[in-house]
């Protein structure tokens, strides 16, 4: 069959390609960011095609064509498949063409102090905490989820409380990642104290519980890949063992959260004593999630429904997102809203908008052309800035340089369940809030002055120097 054609030579050339990727930079986040577009794009493919021509694929999707559209094995769903695999292709090429040859310069570490990523992420997590308080209590009260009430009943401050999570999470994951390279990371001198080990664990323990309350898997996966990127880069040998246990253990944890989403705040306590048994089949939340479909389908609703482009509509939403909604109540909206009423898809609710269809929403079929080049060069331009960096760059530029590689792979699964607007996001997650609160961490090593002294023996001398001044 035409599909299982398709969805078969398209995996075997992005394996190919992400291949040649890989022996160009040796860079881990190349496979994983892959991965996370193959995974958002053309994983749940497979059982689309397998349900839809008459076998069983066990995956519980059939909901959300319920609340969206139903999808047959048709044109339209060919289309789609040939415009993923198309767009991931084309991400790709532009990387490989992209990707200068130039070494890595050797550059001085920096010292890497702790206590400033611990005290913003601290404030961060609680301020955070006062602006939903108020809806964490009423879903208590109401006996009910907090990820449906508090998703349900946004305001203003809403996006407010998730910029503050990311703060709280991100820059310690990388701080923590850098803590566990040790004297072996390539970029930063650890300045470590007695309570540094237990501040971190004291930040995120008390973060895991927060959005574990609150249901957001968001977050937690993206600090998760921005830490396991920022050892595996950090250290010219990377333990693999440790790793792997490392993003098991985290991938554990979003199952839980996942299983335990939709339980009432109140009865959460009871339900982990009496069911955290049941969330442990990490291996089948991976490959039945509904993040595989939700995305998945959004192409295929815009092409059966006939949905016209709305031409550069993300641009100008991306310009009006400059001014908070705080101060801007009615601040056109993203594409989102426009993909959601023209495929009549059940309002109210959170659905997934892929960051092709997002494009092709915009400019048509050049969009999806448009938008995967734009991806290609962002990428490969945090990968070479790493190449670009002096002596004399400043140290925004060179703690960027540094970070930009890992925390784009990071943001990429919410870039890819977004239009062009969410480049947006990647600029205040992945630039601002790290590289902000890093900067206030973080100083050259410099080496020590040598000090002028008096020596009995060979006069005046430079302290740690082996000759004294001419006529001392």
């Amino acid at each position: 069959m035409e599909y299982f054609a398709v969805l078969g030579l398209g995996a075997a050339a992005i394996a190919a390609l992400t291949l040649a990727l890989y022996r160009i930079r040796r860079d881990v986040g190349l496979i994983a960011g892959v991965g996370a577009m193959y995974y958002w794009s053309l994983f749940g493919a497979w059982s689309v095609v397998i349900d839809k021509s008459g076998g069983f694929s066990g995956k519980n999707y059939y909901y959300l064509e319920q609340k969206l559209f139903p999808v047959s094995l048709d044109g339209n769903y060919l289309a789609t498949l040939l415009l993923y695999t198309g767009f991931i292709l084309l991400v790709q090429v532009v990387l490989w063409v992209s990707l200068t040859g130039r070494r890595e310069r050797p550059l001085p570490r920096m010292r890497l102090r702790h206590e400033p990523i611990l005290v913003i992420g601290a404030l961060a997590a609680v301020a955070s905490f006062l602006i939903i308080r108020d809806k964490l209590s009423t879903a208590w009260a109401l006996n009910t989820s907090a990820y449906w009430y508090t998703r349900s009943e946004t305001d203003q401050w809403f996006t407010a409380h998730q910029v503050l999570n990311r703060v709280a999470l991100i820059p310690p994951a990388i701080g923590m990642a850098t803590l566990a390279a040790g004297d072996r990371s390539k970029f930063f001198v650890n300045v470590v104290r007695r309570y540094t080990w237990p501040g971190y664990a004291v930040l995120l323990g008390g973060m895991i519980v927060f959005t574990f309350v609150l249901g957001n898997k968001n977050e937690v996966f993206t600090a998760l890949l921005a830490g396991v990127l920022a050892y595996a880069g950090s250290v010219r040998h990377v333990n693999w063992v440790k790793l792997g246990l490392a993003a098991l253990a985290g991938l554990w944890l979003l199952y839980g959260i996942d299983y335990f989403r939709a339980t009432p705040i109140s009865e959460m306590t009871s339900a982990i004593g009496e069911r955290a048994d049941e969330a442990t089949d990490v291996a089948r939340f991976v490959d039945s999630s509904n993040e595989t479909f939700a995305a998945h389908f959004s192409m295929y609703g815009v092409l059966a429904t006939g949905t016209e482009p709305k031409f550069g509509y993300s641009i100008y939403s991306l310009v009006c997102s400059i001014i908070p909604r705080v101060l801007w109540k009615d601040r056109p909206r993203d594409i989102y809203l426009y993909y959601s009423e023209s495929v009549g898809a059940i309002q109210n609710q959170g659905y997934s908008l892929h960051h092709a269809t997002g494009w092709y929403l915009n400019f048509g079929y050049a969009g999806v052309a448009l938008g995967a080049l734009v991806m290609g060069l962002v990428w490969a331009w945090c990968l070479n800035l790493r190449r670009k960096v002096r002596r004399k760059s400043g140290l925004l530029v060179r703690l960027f340089a540094i970070i930009a590689p890992w925390v784009f792979v990071a943001g990429l699964p919410p870039l890819l369940r977004a239009g062009p607007e969410g480049y947006k996001g990647f600029v205040i997650e992945g630039i601002l809030i790290p590289v902000s609160v890093l900067v206030l961490a973080c100083r050259p090593k410099r080496k020590r002055k040598a000090a002028l002294a008096w020596n009995p023996r060979t006069g005046w001398v430079f302290a740690g120097g082996r000759r004294g001044l001419a006529g001392a």
